[in-house]
């Protein structure tokens, strides 16, 4: 029979764990930031009754918001694991 040796895990620097974590909010927080923007652009266009570029418009910031919450749910993971 084999046996596996285990490695012992390696500490990470937490200054590199929490620029990670800072990078990461601030994707998130661009993300959000341009799905604002095309709400924004869906509003008017809706105002303008242009019911086809507003739903165009909604679906493009409904994919940046999804984004946004899959960077910070990554971000939560690590803070688990850091803390």
């Amino acid at each position: 029979m084999t046996t596996k040796i285990k490695t012992p895990k390696k500490e990470k620097d937490p200054k590199v764990v929490s620029q990670k974590l800072i990078d990461n909010h601030e994707k998130a927080a661009m993300h959000l930031e341009t799905a604002a923007k095309h709400l924004h652009e869906a509003a008017k266009f809706q105002k303008d009754g242009n019911n086809t570029m507003a739903c165009g418009c909604n679906s493009k910031a409904k994919n940046e918001t999804d984004l946004a919450k899959k960077i910070q749910n990554k971000n939560e993971k690590k803070q688990l694991q850091f803390a």
